[in-house]
């Protein structure tokens, strides 16, 4: 008579999650990098430098300055595009076309993976913020109303800021990099073209004194920049969240 063989249970290994790779974003300035870092609850990790988790993922926020030059010389100091999965441009931008309104949120991610790319509309839709896929051009000054129209066309641009182009260069294709900003003005907008020569309270005081005649538009402009930079930190945590 047969019997029956009899097998033994063997235990499956558990299949562990892989490790959700770290996300740089930058910002230039401190209006800008602290509703940020208040939202996805970074601490301080040095003067311009902001570090935490968003859903299990590490997440490095870096204040580098305005424009080019300095946010080049903030992603010099010490950081490696392989140490990322992903590195984000966030703060205010310039539209350049009339349909991109003030707090409307823009996106230029030409040059990331597509499963990056496809929560940003998603996250967009959660939250009701209207929403724009399209390109941000580099400008090393605040451009006014016609300049703004002119290089919209020519360029075939929707907004415009100073620091993503230096984010890109770092990259230089080693990992993923999208734009995500928020409209503070729109394409027949002014803006003063100078600005402070620092964020702290001397510097502040002198610029309020040069641009006296200015001043109730640029207190209705960092009202603005408050509301819109709080709405860019949550769609940047929901974003984050999703991802």
């Amino acid at each position: 008579m047969s019997m029956p063989l009899l097998m033994e249970e063997s235990e499956e290994t558990p299949v562990l999650p892989l490790p959700k790779t770290p996300v740089l974003i930058t910002a230039a300035t401190k209006w800008e990098a602290g509703p940020l870092a208040k939202a996805l609850r970074l601490t301080a990790a040095g003067p311009a430098r902001f570090e935490g988790a968003v859903a299990g993922r590490r997440v490095v926020l870096i204040k580098t300055g305005i424009g080019a030059k300095n946010a080049a010389d903030a992603l010099g100091n010490g950081f490696s595009p392989s140490e990322f999965g992903l590195a984000i441009s966030a703060g205010l931008c310039g539209a350049m076309q009339p349909e991109a309104k003030t707090g409307h949120v823009v996106a230029d991610a030409r040059e990331a993976d597509i499963d990056l790319v496809k929560p940003l509309r998603a996250t967009a839709l959660k939250l009701a913020i209207p929403f724009h896929f399209g390109k941000i051009l580099h400008t090393n000054i605040v451009l006014q109303p016609a300049a703004k129209k002119a290089l919209g066309v020519e360029q075939r641009a929707l907004a415009c800021d100073m620091e993503t182009a230096s984010l890109r260069r770092w990259a230089d294709g080693k990992t993923d990099t999208i734009a995500v900003r928020i409209v503070l003005d729109e394409v027949d907008e002014t803006l003063t073209s100078d600005v402070p020569e620092g964020e702290d309270f001397i510097s502040l005081a002198r610029y309020a004194a040069a641009n006296a005649a200015s001043l109730p538009s640029l207190i209705g402009t960092g009202l603005r920049s408050a509301r819109s930079m709080k709405t860019l930190s949550n769609f940047i945590k929901t974003y984050l969240e999703t991802i």
